[in-house]
């Protein structure tokens, strides 16, 4: 199968600007697996923390949200949290920074590394209902000082007329 440039190219991207990724292979599979998955209630995103940018969208968030692919690309994690319900957005990143406290703090560099994060909110979709997300972050790198800076990102949405507190 081959891969259209665009993808290439943002697979580069993330090479050239962390040259020390040692999960080359894994991140191109995921991207070329994109293209065979079904469509359902689940996408995933390669997250950039320190550009606040998604590297890789998968198809599966058009199908979920309505919403446009190439926007999240291009307008990154601002755009998306943009989409945020206003109730949750306080909650939501009380819940960070507390998962981040605890990462950097309590917890070794090997354990760090085997980490994967739960936490859930509402974004609006296109047709201005609010639905519920539960977002999974597994890091993939790290910088310098062992704080993730790109990670996979899973996000489910479930219906909007299930009530679910925001936890982390």
């Amino acid at each position: 199968m081959m891969l259209n440039k665009d993808l290439v190219d943002k697979y580069d991207e993330i090479f050239d600007t962390y040259p020390d990724i040692k999960i080359a292979e894994h991140i191109l599979k995921l991207i070329e697996l994109d293209y065979f998955l079904p469509y359902n209630a689940t996408f995933y995103c390669v997250t950039n923390t320190v550009n606040k940018s998604f590297e890789y969208v998968s198809k599966n968030f058009t199908a979920c949200t309505g919403l446009s692919r190439e926007k999240m690309l291009k307008e990154g994690m601002e755009y998306f949290w943009s989409l945020m319900h206003p109730d949750d957005v306080n909650l939501w990143i009380r819940s960070l920074q507390e998962l981040m406290q605890f990462t950097m703090n309590e917890l070794t560099d090997e354990q760090r590394k085997k980490m994967s994060y739960t936490w859930n909110y509402r974004i609006k979709n296109n047709n201005g209902q609010y639905i519920n997300v539960i977002q999974n972050t597994t890091p993939l790198q790290f910088d310098e000082q062992n704080k993730p800076i790109i990670g996979l990102a899973h996000y489910t949405i479930l219906d909007s007329k299930i009530d679910i507190n925001i936890c982390a």
